[in-house]
């Protein structure tokens, strides 16, 4: 079996545009032996034919139509097969004349290559008067709408994806300021919470506990103050109780306090919670930063894909 490659014209995606159809002949001189005035033992070789692609925001169709002229009567039942990837076989009887089918690719896409075959047993054996001639002709990737209610629900879906996806920006986005707060805010309540509990730190809180009686002694007793010294060691010490005892920063056994200790039952509940978070998101947490920005791409690609189902519908949209 011999494969023919067809030339194609440039897919239009516009109902609007005016283009030539490919055109595939079927019957004729070309394809048939032409004897007393008789086309026979016609030949119907497969076909692979082709054409450019562009995007589409909308589903697309491809329409083949049967073009008969002369006498082509007989009692056989021709017809042709014309099958595309990942899509079912469409049948043509191209005997009847301005006969339509649709090709469809999966999902809407744009048909590149479709194999145009046989699918008659009888074909060699037809003997079709000599004036017969069958073409089909191949319309490319058309719009697949065919009135304004449909339009509208294909536009109406878009905009539900649209929103959609604004919602799932907006939600990537509380994410990723939640995480930075809480990042942010754990490790600064855990650096204030050691600063506060080190060595040294304790160490300073017994020493003003001792230094307390001294201080107030001083104060009261001491002769040789003026009253503005007096005034400053008394505001000093004021201030030493901001220190705490060192038993405040301590569990009963001793071991410093953790931030959980420190901010109560209820609070411990809910970082708890955040930690186990964590913990079950193992050592790589999703970086909701990066996944805003994906969500913010996908709601301007609808966006633009909108667009342009809006220029290919115009001659349906009201």
């Amino acid at each position: 079996m011999r494969l023919l490659v067809a030339g194609a014209t440039c897919a239009l995606l516009l109902p609007t545009a005016t283009h030539a159809a490919d055109v595939h002949d079927v019957i004729s001189p070309t394809r048939c032996e032409l004897r007393f005035n008789r086309l026979m033992n016609c030949q119907f070789p497969q076909a692979l034919l082709t054409t450019p692609t562009a995007e589409t925001a909308v589903p697309l169709r491809t329409t083949l139509r049967s073009v008969v002229s002369g006498n082509c009567s007989t009692q056989y039942p021709l017809e042709a097969r014309a099958e595309t990837t990942g899509a079912p076989p469409v049948f043509i009887p191209y005997l009847q004349n301005n006969k339509e089918v649709r090709l469809r690719a999966a999902g809407g896409a744009p048909v590149s290559a479709f194999t145009l075959s046989d699918a008659s047993t009888w074909t060699a054996s037809a003997v079709l008067d000599g004036s017969c001639r069958i073409k089909l002709e191949v319309s490319w990737n058309e719009v697949d709408v065919s009135s304004t209610a449909e339009a509208q629900a294909l536009i109406t879906a878009l905009d539900a994806d649209i929103a959609a996806a604004e919602g799932h920006a907006a939600r990537m986005e509380e994410l990723m300021l939640y995480q930075r707060a809480y990042a942010l805010m754990s490790s600064l309540a855990d650096r204030f919470r050691v600063e506060l509990s080190n060595e040294t730190m304790q160490e300073l809180r017994a020493a003003a506990l001792e230094a307390g009686p001294a201080v107030e002694s001083m104060i009261l007793d001491c002769g040789d103050l003026s009253m503005e010294e007096r005034l400053a060691l008394l505001r000093l010490h004021g201030s030493l109780w901001v220190l705490g005892k060192p038993e405040d920063w301590q569990r009963p056994d001793g071991t410093v306090m953790t931030l959980e200790d420190h901010l109560g039952p209820g609070a411990a509940e809910i970082l708890a919670r955040l930690n186990a978070i964590l913990a079950r998101q193992g050592g790589n947490p999703p970086d909701y930063a990066q996944l805003y920005e994906a969500a913010k791409t996908e709601v301007l690609r609808l966006k633009n894909k909108k667009s342009l189902a809006m220029t290919q519908l115009a001659p349906w949209l009201p």
